[in-house]
């Protein structure tokens, strides 16, 4: 099972060296607008209320997935 998220960052704002990012992630049947910070570590804050609704495999995926795309977007800017 391969489940592939597309993600598009909205706004980002820094606030006392965390990032905090507004971002859209999408896949075939799935689109979410999604809070998360990078303070050195990606991270959703509120985790479970932002994704309660989402199957555990999926958020799973997505957790990953999102993790990643911070962590290259960091990288790229540096």
């Amino acid at each position: 099972m391969r489940i592939q998220f597309d993600f598009k960052v909205l706004n980002v704002i820094e606030k006392n060296g965390t990032k905090h990012y507004i971002l859209q992630c999408s896949s075939d049947r799935f689109r979410r607008v999604i809070k998360a910070q990078y303070d050195g570590t990606p991270y959703i804050p509120d985790y479970h209320q932002q994704l309660s609704d989402i199957p555990a495999l999926l958020r799973t995926f997505l957790d990953i997935q999102l993790a990643d795309f911070i962590i290259k977007n960091e990288k790229i800017k540096v």
